[in-house]
């Protein structure tokens, strides 16, 4: 797993021990190393900047930079202006901090590595930046970026992150290549209370990079199974149930093929049903980091949510969505959050809800680097090739209804920059009233309201259904029943009172649904319209209040549910924000604004918002848009 010095010749070994040996600790940090030897492992401080390396010993320790040289730097001198254009790319890696120059490799594939000079400029440069020695080597295989030197062994380093908000099950430790099993990471943060991260260096990631994504850090809902951990779904029991996954699902291998980096595995609500904070009981809530930090995460890839908005230090989150699991927790926690085309992603390695519907999704912070990751991770096949340009925005009033003016307000001006950009016409439209005029014949006369409402608790008897294996195993291994969250046993008595025969009709009235929404809002003058929707209408939502909301806020199909029973793509766009008096801080704070935004093909907004001025990223923290304190 480690990249090491063993595999070169015994005199080269020894030359290099000697000469990281020579250099003492103190010198080459500048200040004492702080190393702790644990369980095979090393664990060390530089700059308050927390390390981990693997440690047969902590003898003879030092910090190494390896530069890779390129074919055309193999003869003469290195000048000091490409040492300073690597020195100046490492420093912009966050594992990577000035006192690994002490000693810098300048390693080759080429076995004239003894010939390479180094100019005088160039010397003097590095010594500036604290180095004391520096060494050319013929080493093709070994990576560019930090180590340490702990006697004859280069040890790859990992820097170390708190989770701080408690967003993940375990914490992952990284992989030495795609085949290899997952392990978990079992080292506790600095203050004992959460996991930590182990993140390697982009340097070595993103060297030779085997796709436009490589190098890019996420984490994963702990309903996805990875080879070689449990899965829990959000329930000590199903986490005592079943063992270690001996493969990982192919919408996660498929990334970890492409050089992304999974760094850990995150919570969820119970099951993937809807459950507030309070409501989580075997494993405690993930703290928002917005506003004023007590808010509810939503769920139920909450986790996932709620690590984007914390920490910078990651790229992107899978989550899962049946009914607006990724597009709710984007809205509370203020991210881009995609629920593609369904079946844009295979679903085998999920544990399913309803899979009529489920659907692996994406949470992120910047647009351009969701688009750049949906293309390498979805399937183009199955996408929707539209060649007409998007033809109409619609504003769905029956779901806009229930949301307060001001908030209605926030995205008609969304609307409007859309509606200039495109030079398109915005036309609101009752999906209700338009079913009146022009119900299907299936219908016989009922409302859209009252033809469809029973019918969304179809996936009600699914997911029952799908949890039967897990309790008739528990059962047999534990002798007794398992533990389920409140709500998840409200669902399950329910869903006990829907016969196969109800639920089939339920899906199969959801089908007429889809049928006539395609062929009656998707045509005309609507043709090919980006549907502008709300998620839920804004207001503080405090982590310690019991819930006492509708859920979801609307009957039938509802802004959640649509895209799934549409089959269609929808995306969380961040808006603005909404000030609002916390009674945590006693003070003015920044609810997230966020609009879904859903249309029949999978196209992304990036080229509209960038031309509306609209912005593409948010920041982590307490304010989407707002710098920080």
């Amino acid at each position: 797993m480690w990249d090491c010095i063993q595999c070169w010749s015994p005199s080269r070994r020894r030359s290099l021990r000697r000469l990281v040996s020579r250099t003492s600790t103190r010198t080459v940090l500048q200040t004492p190393l702080a190393a702790v030897k644990y369980q095979d492992v090393c664990h060390f401080i530089v700059s308050d900047y927390r390390y981990l390396a693997p440690s047969s010993s902590t003898n003879s320790t030092g910090l190494v930079s390896v530069f890779r040289l390129p074919d055309d730097k193999v003869t003469g001198k290195l000048e000091v202006e490409w040492v300073r254009k690597v020195a100046d790319d490492y420093q912009t890696d966050d594992v990577f901090q000035a006192a690994f120059l002490a000693t810098v490799l300048f390693t080759t594939s080429s076995t004239k590595a003894n010939k390479i000079k180094l100019s005088n400029e160039a010397r003097d440069y590095l010594r500036k930046l604290g180095n004391t020695r520096v060494v050319f080597l013929h080493a093709p295989l070994l990576l560019p970026g930090p180590y340490l030197m702990v006697r004859n062994q280069l040890r790859d380093v990992w820097r170390l992150y708190d989770d701080t908000h408690g967003t993940c099950m375990v914490t992952l430790k990284p992989q030495a290549t795609p085949q290899d099993s997952f392990a978990t990471f079992q080292w506790m943060g600095s203050s004992s209370q959460f996991p930590s991260f182990a993140i390697r260096s982009r340097i070595k990631t993103t060297f030779q990079p085997v796709s436009p994504i490589a190098g890019l850090r996420i984490i994963v809902k702990d309903n996805i199974h990875l080879k070689g951990t449990r899965t829990s779904q959000g329930n000590k029991a199903f986490y005592n149930t079943y063992p270690a996954q001996e493969a990982s699902a192919p919408c996660i291998q498929r990334l970890v093929d492409k050089g992304v980096t999974v760094a850990g595995k995150s919570k969820m609500n119970s099951f993937g049903n809807w459950e507030e904070p309070l409501e989580y009981i075997d494993f405690q809530a993930p703290w928002n980091a917005r506003g004023d930090g007590y808010q509810s995460t939503g769920g139920s890839s909450s986790g996932s949510a709620a690590a984007l908005a914390a920490y910078e230090f990651l790229d992107l989150a899978i989550g899962t969505d049946t009914w607006g699991s990724v597009t709710r927790p984007a809205l509370w926690c203020g991210l881009f959050g995609l629920r593609p085309s369904f079946g844009a992603v295979p679903s085998s390695g999920i544990e399913p809800f309803c899979g009529v519907y489920d659907t692996a999704g994406l949470l992120g912070r910047d647009l351009k680097k969701c688009r750049q990751f949906a293309a390498e991770w979805l399937d183009d096949r199955v996408l929707v090739k539209e060649p007409k340009p998007f033809g109409s925005i619609v504003w769905a009033t029956d779901f806009w209804d229930i949301v307060e003016v001001n908030q209605q307000q926030m995205a008609r001006n969304f609307i409007r920059i859309i509606k200039d950009t495109l030079t398109i016409e915005c036309h609101d439209v009752s999906f209700s009233k338009a079913w009146a005029q022009a119900p299907p014949a299936e219908a016989n006369g009922l409302s859209l309201v009252s033809y469809i409402d029973e019918a969304t608790a179809a996936q009600c008897y699914d997911a029952l259904h799908n949890c039967q294996d897990f309790r008739t195993r528990y059962k047999e291994m534990f002798k007794h029943e398992p533990y389920i969250s409140p709500p998840n046993q409200r669902m399950w008595d329910f869903a006990r009172t829907i016969t196969k025969e109800k639920r089939d009709e339920g899906f199969d009235r959801l089908s007429v649904y889809r049928k006539w929404f395609r062929e009656t809002i998707f045509s005309a003058h609507n043709s090919n319209p980006l549907v502008v929707m709300p998620l839920e209408s804004m207001r503080p939502r405090y982590r310690d209040e019991a819930p006492d909301f509708k859920r979801p806020p609307q009957p039938g199909v509802n802004p959640l549910g649509i895209a799934a029973v549409l089959e269609c793509p929808v995306l969380s766009v961040p808006v603005s924000e909404i000030a609002y008096h916390s009674r945590i801080t006693d003070q003015e704070e920044q609810l997230p604004f966020v609009v879904a935004v859903m249309s029949k093909q999978g196209k992304f907004l990036l080229q509209v918002l960038k031309h509306g001025g609209m912005p593409t990223t948010v920041q982590t923290g307490r304010s989407m848009f707002q710098k920080n304190v």
